[in-house]
């Protein structure tokens, strides 16, 4: 039986669902989903998802265990709560006011797509509502593979709609959002093209050569993986949307020993690393750690 938190919880999402009826389609049958007084999303067809009790909605058909659990997705509130990615959020804040402004929004839906654990829409969602925007309205949606990044999602950020979902085939219907964003996650832009509104935008951020470079060094020094460069992702992303603009992120983090830690329990880079190797990153002293991105905008 479902706290009086859960309840309340599952009430917002759907309420947020009602909200924006015919947002979402059938994984199934592609029929567009309904909400139940039973709190199931359901079609036509009869095929039904319940809202979970943390208030999120899976419409992933064949659950899969990945290397995403519950450490990274603690680890990674931890860097998210240091603020070690709050000069890149403000980017991006003040690059989506700076759209909105010139295409004229007004009720404005973002989808987050790969949006892990959900602390950069939420913190980008809170900064646009707190900021003078002319946004009348505004909806954010998170979808990731991961049920354990969108519950962890869910539980901190109920002003939100997240879904358990698979990018290949989102769950969405066509022409739905104004903004796609897509941080640091992998990209499906025969999808991101469906569900964007005719005139919609998409902003993807990726890394540089730069990013977390003290890590590279120390782990992969005199290797091939010592060097990163985002050419090919970069020319992919022109050869599926009009890149429209490219601007570039960078900045240092002071690091504090426990943070380290966390951050390396976070990164991919570390993923496959053994112990002698994490533990002297550990012991290296590192104090500080470059942040770098590149970000790039495009339009259908």
């Amino acid at each position: 039986m479902a706290s009086g938190k859960e309840v309340k919880k599952i009430d917002r999402a759907k309420e947020l669902i009602l909200k924006n009826s015919g947002l979402f389609r059938c994984p199934v049958c592609e029929r567009e989903l309904g909400i139940s007084r039973s709190n199931s999303l359901y079609c036509s067809k009869g095929h039904n998802y319940d809202l979970a009790k943390q208030g999120y909605i899976n419409l992933l058909l064949k659950q899969e265990k990945g290397g995403y659990d519950k450490q990274l997705f603690a680890a990674r509130k931890v860097i998210s709560d240091s603020g070690f990615f709050d000069p890149m959020r403000k980017a991006l804040s003040k690059l989506i006011r700076e759209i909105g402004k010139g295409e004229g929004w007004s009720e404005v839906r973002i989808l987050d797509a790969g949006c892990g654990e959900g602390s950069h829409l939420a913190w980008i969602w809170r900064d646009l509502k707190a900021k003078k925007t002319g946004f009348a309205d505004l909806t954010g949606v998170g979808i990731d593979l991961s049920k354990e990044g969108i519950r962890v999602a869910a539980k901190e950020h109920r002003d939100i709609i997240w879904c358990v979902a698979d990018l290949t085939k989102l769950p969405l219907q066509n022409q739905q959002f104004d903004l796609v964003l897509n941080i640091l996650s992998p990209a499906n832009y025969g999808e991101f093209k469906r569900v964007l509104k005719e005139h919609g935008i998409l902003v993807k951020l990726l890394p540089t050569a730069d990013y977390l470079i003290e890590l590279r060094e120390l782990l992969f020094k005199g290797t091939d993986k010592e060097l990163y460069e985002n050419d090919s992702v970069k020319k992919h992303f022109a050869n599926s949307f009009q890149l429209v603009k490219e601007q570039q992120i960078n900045y240092k983090v002071l690091l504090k020993e426990e943070n380290l830690e966390h951050l390396i329990k976070m990164t991919p880079l570390t993923w496959n690393a053994d112990q002698e190797k994490i533990a002297m990153i550990i012991n290296s002293g590192l104090k500080s750690i470059t942040v770098a991105f590149d970000l790039l905008v495009g339009k259908k």
